[in-house]
């Protein structure tokens, strides 16, 4: 015979005191006998006090009481404790070839903890504990009595040393609490919000009323999201590997790659799903890169690439994660980057002056055109220009006059740029005369010439996408949670698109004038680019006016000016082919009519804006145009419900109309709580509720264990420029300290940088 035992007082099961009297059978005395909300107290013989707890029949065990299975015999003696107001642990087993003969289930007060002092054998201070443990011999043992696997009660000892809990103390019993499927989805769809699982565990008591109604306490979310790390921990970088290979199986469009170092260790990571890449197909001409930070737990650099739709919203083509920013590093994204959209290059695209980027793209993209951020540029003006001209506002507003305009021809920027070089003496300042060398990369008038170049003078898109991104990440996620939150962030991005489809398609803006132009506009148009176009209606109808109209080849040609500025542009008009070219690039930069050429045309009786002059990048329907990759493959959607979810979101749904409709009648709450537990009981009794595995419950949230034979290692955690604890410069830690307040130091009486403990006068004894 095989026994497992807990501790070695459990194999024998002690003689119960003997009561004075379990059923009185004369008036008590006060201390003889006291009558509790949950239990009625006896004094034994030897003069200690035993509770024992009140219960209806059909839920008390009995000696003798048959069960089918050891789990039911379980269940019900839990059942029991939970009425009466105790806790209950497992204890001695005995088995031998047919199994499990014997069980014993005891109180959770039961033994007693011997004190181990207050300092270990190493001389530090244990933590301070309390204990449940009282020697309470309140017990059952089941032993089995046939093959047919049925257990009978052989002992069960009722009274307990200790007071049994009070309602207001049941939910705090370990066996009144118990994380539920409820319990654990709405911890884990929290975290993909960033939400942690304290929060998580009152905003639940916010939605059931009270913490009495939630069933577990904030130590138990807490433990859970533990376990959910735990059980990804070792395993990270391969089980997300293994999701996008299972992923790339159901959704043909799915594309990913990754690199490993020398050690097997990621160190490079790039995915993009199938409406990412029809997205870059559709609104790819200019890209904004730029990299974040803190995003996971081993400091990975998050390198998404941004782009603008048909509402001006920003949209992520695809995402990477880097151990390193070196020029390896992004030259390798880059080209991933580039083979999951078909080699397609983008015709601009936005960085800022990082050197290891520009040495990637020069050496990955041939007919890309590489533009830095004119903002990252002009906020470096003020450290290279001196402490007295940085506090000089007309100098900042003339060269931000200059440097911004993009209306200017570049000849006109040249002349003024050098005129403000001359003015503050800054001709042989070497930081401005690169600047000037490389203002074709950077300066907005060269790129007024080129399609769609003024969309993106910084990477504004991408620092707005990066802090979007943060709402969802933070630096102690595994890369398995990353995913997962990333996927939410998509969803909401891909949720505000189709909300604004909605209202562009479905809703009528309100017209400010009575121009036929103005009304197709607002047919074509998503509605942003609809009220940019009427602004252009507007300020051609109100400030601009033809001053003169010359014919040349039958080609017309008008001076419009705008009196707002006082400005002439030239405008060019084809009665026969209604095409029409303005000085002012309106067109070529942003992809719209201007103000100027709306005035000829309103002024000719053009109805309806010509349609060379509607981007299908810009329309209602622009989403519209089926989109296959190379391969063949259709790049539709991959966010489709499946029906398991969609029916689960149903039931849902139907639940809390339910509640909804039945709060106000206590009698209606009252039936639908009773359909619920009948419903649930006939699940469990029919046993088509099969218990889940810790395991396996971990793998419904978090996707499956790691199984294949991918030779695939965790990250190392990278040290990057942007980790929060990198190795400051004698330059930046010269400026972070010069912007500290000063303070007096008690030792020299000196105000400055320094206090009495770190004083340079402090004399040493």
């Amino acid at each position: 015979m095989e026994s497992t035992t807990e501790p070695m007082e459990h194999r024998t099961v002690p003689t119960a005191p003997t009561p004075v009297s379990t059923v009185p059978t004369e008036q008590p005395t006060p201390i003889e006998y006291i009558r509790s909300p949950r239990a009625e107290t006896y004094l034994t013989q030897d003069g200690t006090r035993e509770w024992i707890p009140y219960c209806v029949e059909d839920k008390k065990p009995r000696e003798g009481m048959v069960f089918k299975t050891l789990e039911k015999a379980i269940e019900f003696y839990k059942e029991y404790a939970v009425i009466c107001g105790f806790d209950v642990r497992s204890a001695t087993v005995y088995k031998n070839s047919k199994g499990i003969i014997q069980k014993y289930y005891l109180c959770s007060r039961e033994g007693i903890l011997e004190s181990e002092g207050n300092y270990d054998e190493k001389g530090k201070r244990r933590r301070k504990r309390n204990s449940k443990r009282v020697g309470c011999k309140a017990r059952i043992i089941w032993n089995l009595i046939n093959e047919d696997g049925e257990y009978k009660v052989t002992k069960f000892f009722e009274p307990h040393n200790h007071c049994l809990a009070s309602p207001t103390s049941m939910p705090y019993l370990r066996s009144s609490r118990k994380m539920t499927m409820v319990h654990k989805n709405f911890v884990n769809n929290n975290t993909r919000m960033n939400i942690g699982p304290t929060k998580s565990f009152r905003l639940f008591k916010e939605n059931v009323g009270s913490y009495d109604n939630v069933g577990a306490t904030m130590k138990d979310f807490m433990n859970f999201h533990r376990d959910l790390k735990e059980h990804i921990k070792g395993d990270d970088a391969k089980m997300l590997i293994e999701n996008f290979i299972r992923k790339r199986d159901v959704f043909n469009g799915f594309y990913f790659d990754y690199a490993l170092d020398e050690h097997d260790h990621v160190s490079h990571l790039f995915w993009a799903d199938a409406t990412s890449r029809k997205n870059y197909s559709l609104f790819g001409e200019m890209i904004s890169f730029d990299c974040t930070y803190d995003s996971n737990t081993y400091s990975m650099v998050l390198a998404p690439f941004t782009g603008v739709d048909h509402h001006k919203s920003c949209i992520t083509f695809g995402v990477g994660l880097l151990s390193k920013e070196d020029a390896q590093s992004f030259e390798w994204l880059f080209r991933t980057f580039l083979n999951a959209m078909g080699n397609c290059e983008p015709r601009y695209l936005i960085t800022d002056q990082d050197p290891a980027m520009k040495v990637a793209i020069n050496e990955v993209f041939v007919n890309t055109r590489h533009r830095l951020c004119l903002w990252h540029i002009m906020k470096k003006v003020p450290e290279k220009v001196g402490p007295e001209l940085k506090q000089d506002e007309d100098f900042l507003k003339l060269l931000n006059e200059c440097v911004w305009d993009m209306e200017q021809e570049s000849e006109e920027f040249e002349a003024t740029w050098n005129s403000l070089m001359v003015q503050y003496n800054l001709v042989e300042n070497g930081w401005f005369q690169h600047m000037f060398s490389i203002r074709e990369h950077w300066i907005p008038c060269y790129f007024r010439d080129l399609r769609l170049g003024g969309i993106l003078r910084t990477t504004s898109r991408s620092e707005s996408e990066n802090s979007f991104f943060n709402n969802f990440t933070n630096p102690h996620v595994t890369l398995v949670e990353f995913y997962m939150r990333f996927e939410s962030a998509m969803d909401a991005q891909r949720h505000k698109q189709d909300k604004l489809n909605t209202e562009s398609i479905h809703s009528v803006p309100q017209f400010i004038t009575p121009l036929p132009l103005e009304k197709h506009a607002a047919e074509v148009y998503t509605r942003k680019m609809f009220y940019m176009f009427q602004d252009e209606v507007y300020k051609a109808c109100f400030r601009c006016g033809i001053r003169s109209i010359r014919m040349e080849e039958n080609i017309e040609i008008a001076q419009v000016m705008d009196h707002s500025r006082q400005k002439t542009s030239k405008v060019t008009f084809n009665s026969g082919n209604l095409m029409t070219s303005c000085s002012c690039k309106l067109f070529e930069r942003l992809g719209i009519l201007c103000k100027h050429a709306i005035c000829v045309l309103n002024a000719r009786q053009v109805t309806k804006i010509p349609e060379y002059y509607i981007l299908d990048r810009w329309t209602k329907e622009a989403t519209k145009r089926p989109i296959f990759d190379m391969h063949g493959n259709f790049l539709e959607e991959c966010r489709k419900m499946n029906t398991t979810t969609k029916m689960l979101g149903e039931v849902w749904s139907e639940i809390f109309n339910c509640v909804g409709l039945a709060e106000g009648n206590e009698e209606n709450l009252q039936q639908f709580l009773d359909n619920l537990r009948d419903f649930s009981k006939n699940l469990v009794e029919k046993g088509k509720c099969v218990p889940m595995t810790k395991t396996q419950e971990m793998e419904l949230f978090v996707g499956p264990s790691a199984s294949s034979n991918l030779n695939i290692q965790n990250p190392i955690p990278s040290k990057n420029k942007g980790k929060r604890h990198r190795i400051v410069g004698e330059k930046e830690a010269a400026i972070e300290q010069s912007q500290k307040p000063k303070r007096k130091c008690k030792a020299c009486g000196a105000y400055d940088y320094h206090d009495s403990r770190n004083c340079p006068n402090k004399t040493t004894t």
